[in-house]
C-alpha cells in the first residue's frame, strides 16, 4: 500500500497509528490515505474496536507503550487472578495488535540469554512439529486418544510434569492423541487436536528449568500462526494454519485450564 506521496504504508505503520505513535506529519499523511482506501479503513477500525473491546473485557487495564516491545508478567500471584491482571490484559492486547509478519511480532527478549534462547526456540519448534507431523496421514502421533490415560501419563514421566489434555471441545477440536518430541535437548510433549473440517494443530510443552517469569508472544511464519507462553520453568506453545483469533482464543483456554 502507498499513500498519496508514494510511500510505503504497512501494517506495522497502521499499528503504529493506531496506537498514537506517529509524528503528526506522518499521521496526517497516513490520514489521507485511510480516507481513499476503504479497505485500510475497515482494518484500523477493526483494531481499534479490539482495543476497546480488550479493555472492556479486562476493565480499564492499560495497553502497553509499544506493541512491539514489551514482554509481560513476572510471579503472578494466585492462579484465579491470572486473567484478570492487569499485565494480562496488556498481553493478550498485543496479539491483536502485533502484526502477522515474522518481522511484525513481539521481537524484544527478556535480559539474560537463556531465558532469551528459550523464549527463541520454543515458537520455532512447535512450527517446526506441526510441520512435521500435521500433514501425517496414518502416524501423526505415537499414542492415540483412545489411550488418552496412558499418553498423558507417559508424557508427564518424561517431561517432569503432571500433564493432560485439555479439553477443546468448545471449539470444535478433538484430541487426535500425543507424541514425544525433542525440545532444547531434552523430552518434550507434543499433543495434536483436529476439527470436523480436518484442521490440525498442536500442543507443545517442553522444559527450561534457567527460565523464571511468564510471558505471552505470538509468531506467523510460513503460513504457520504460533500462540506460545512461558510460567516460570515451562513453556507452552500452540500452532496450527489458522486464524490469529481462533488461535488465540483456542490458547487462551489451554492457559487456563493449565
Amino acid at each position: 500500500m502507498t499513500d498519496q506521496s508514494g510511500k510505503n504504508i504497512g501494517d506495522d505503520e497502521l499499528h503504529a497509528y493506531v496506537d498514537g505513535e506517529l509524528d503528526p506529519g506522518r499521521r496526517a499523511e497516513v490520514e489521507a490515505f485511510l480516507a481513499s482506501d476503504t479497505e485500510a479503513a475497515a482494518l484500523v477500525a477493526k483494531w481499534r474496536a479490539q482495543n476497546t473491546a480488550i479493555r472492556g473485557m479486562f476493565g480499564e487495564a492499560p495497553l502497553p507503550e509499544r506493541a512491539t516491545d514489551r514482554m509481560m508478567i513476572r510471579k503472578l500471584g494466585a492462579r484465579r487472578s491470572r486473567w484478570t491482571s492487569p499485565a494480562i490484559a496488556a498481553g493478550f492486547a498485543l496479539f491483536f495488535l502485533a502484526g502477522t509478519g515474522a518481522g511484525a511480532l513481539v521481537t524484544r527478549m527478556l535480559d539474560g540469554g537463556g531465558e532469551a534462547a528459550f523464549a527463541q526456540v520454543l515458537p520455532e519448534a512447535s512450527k517446526t512439529n506441526y510441520l512435521i507431523y500435521a500433514s501425517e496421514v496414518r502416524h501423526p502421533v505415537e499414542v492415540r486418544a483412545d489411550e488418552e490415560e496412558h499418553l498423558v501419563n507417559w508424557l508427564g514421566a518424561r517431561v517432569g510434569r503432571k500433564l493432560f489434555a485439555p479439553d477443546l471441545s468448545s471449539k470444535g477440536f478433538r484430541l487426535v492423541g500425543g507424541r514425544l518430541v525433542p525440545f532444547v535437548d531434552e523430552p518434550g510433549a507434543m499433543l495434536m487436536y483436529e476439527n470436523a473440517g480436518s484442521d490440525r494443530l498442536t500442543v507443545l510443552i517442553g522444559s527450561n528449568p534457567q527460565h523464571e517469569g511468564t510471558g505471552f508472544r505470538f509468531a506467523s511464519q510460513d503460513g504457520v500462526s504460533t500462540f506460545y507462553w512461558t510460567d516460570d520453568s515451562f513453556g507452552y506453545a500452540m500452532s496450527g494454519a489458522l486464524d490469529r483469533e481462533i488461535l488465540l482464543g483456542l490458547a487462551r483456554i489451554v492457559y487456563a485450564q493449565y
